[in-house]
């Protein structure tokens, strides 16, 4: 590939086949309406693969890459629910490999939501307990030196599968969005995301200087597990282009993030997350989580309300709504709609 130019490259790199491209983008007719803001959505929570969200992008190329390598092993980590380590599990399935799944917490007495995924496609998981991201990722490169050592051909995913090269699959989800967009005659304002890892903003970053576009993007970032997200996320967006031969000089300066929606951090829910999944689900019948989406739902609203967002507006569906099938996640959600008002209660006519 060295005679190509970078955006050639891009479209070049093995992919593992995985996914349904391009994902849908609509726009949100009754939600428009009521919070006063022409607002689009990229449904990136629409996938074939155990309903996988946005880290699929992630893995298409990440496994894509090991298998032209002969890898037979995925080796990945994350938070107990994590929707990157489910997503990694069903694509390991989907391709014929194995994976393992090292998620800190404990094992519970019943796998639910993205752990009883993780189950029924065949993950092996080990539990390590109140352990830091850093312990994670050094977990993951030990247990890829002992399976190593047992005869097998592992290969590694960080936290979030927001390596440089996971990063270029949001380089390429950006042209995608760009293309819809055109089609469409719309010029969004900005694109809206929910961020932890950060691997999707960096790749966003290199697909829109790629596209040569001026669409603001930024970041809802609801883990704060960067001690500075800005300088970090620009950082893997230069080493995710240097991968394809281009020169982004990306610094903290192109990065927008808000931090104002980690509430007592990553896995723990907000009101205000909570409050905006009811209002998403009651108006389109979408649905977001309270670990991810629904507090980067938030974020969006709030910067709709303090008149930060002008329309139109692309809020990007990054998925995961599986917790809401924890009960500790679902209960309180559940007590939530009970009370709103306009809501549905059962009982006997």
């Amino acid at each position: 590939m060295a005679n190509l130019e970078p955006i050639e490259r891009l479209a070049q790199l093995p992919r593992a086949g995985l996914g349904h491209w391009p994902t849908p983008l609509h726009r949100l007719d009754r939600f428009s309406t009521m919070i006063d803001t022409d607002v689009w959505i990229k449904r990136d929570d629409i996938q074939g693969v155990a309903l996988a969200g946005n880290k699929l992008r992630k893995f298409d190329l990440v496994i894509g890459e090991a298998l032209t390598r002969g890898k037979d092993t995925l080796v990945t980590t994350g938070a107990l629910q994590s929707n990157s380590a489910r997503t990694g599990a069903a694509a390991a399935a989907a391709t014929g490999i194995a994976a393992w799944l090292l998620l800190s917490g404990d094992e519970p007495d019943t796998p639910t939501a993205n752990l009883l995924i993780d189950r029924l496609v065949g993950a092996r998981v080990r539990y390590a307990g109140r352990a830091s991201w850093d312990e994670l990722n050094a977990g993951v490169n030990d247990l890829v030196a002992e399976l190593h050592r047992k005869g097998r051909k592992p290969f590694a995913a960080p936290v979030g599968c927001s390596s440089p090269l996971g990063a270029l699959g949001f380089a390429l989800g950006f042209l995608e969005i760009h293309a819809q967009l055109a089609r469409a005659g719309v010029e969004p304002a900005a694109i809206v995301h929910t961020s932890t890892s950060g691997g999707t903003h960096a790749g966003l970053l290199v697909g829109r200087a790629l596209a040569k576009s001026t669409t603001r993007i930024i970041g809802v970032d609801v883990g704060a597990i960067h001690e500075n997200p800005a300088d970090t996320l620009a950082d893997l967006a230069n080493r995710a282009a240097d991968l394809i031969g281009f020169e982004l000089g990306s610094s903290e300066a192109d990065l927008e993030i808000t931090t104002e929606q980690v509430g007592d951090g990553y896995a723990v829910p907000t009101e205000a997350g909570n409050a905006a999944i009811g209002k998403l689900a009651r108006a389109e019948g979408v649905l977001v989580d309270p670990v991810y989406s629904g507090k980067g739902l938030a974020g969006f609203l709030d910067l709709v309300n303090a008149g930060g967002l002008e329309g139109p507006v692309v809020f990007w569906h990054t998925g995961g709504y599986h917790s809401l099938f924890d009960p500790r996640y679902g209960t309180p959600l559940a007590r939530d709609a009970e009370a709103a008002p306009g809501a549905g209660r059962s009982g006997r006519v």
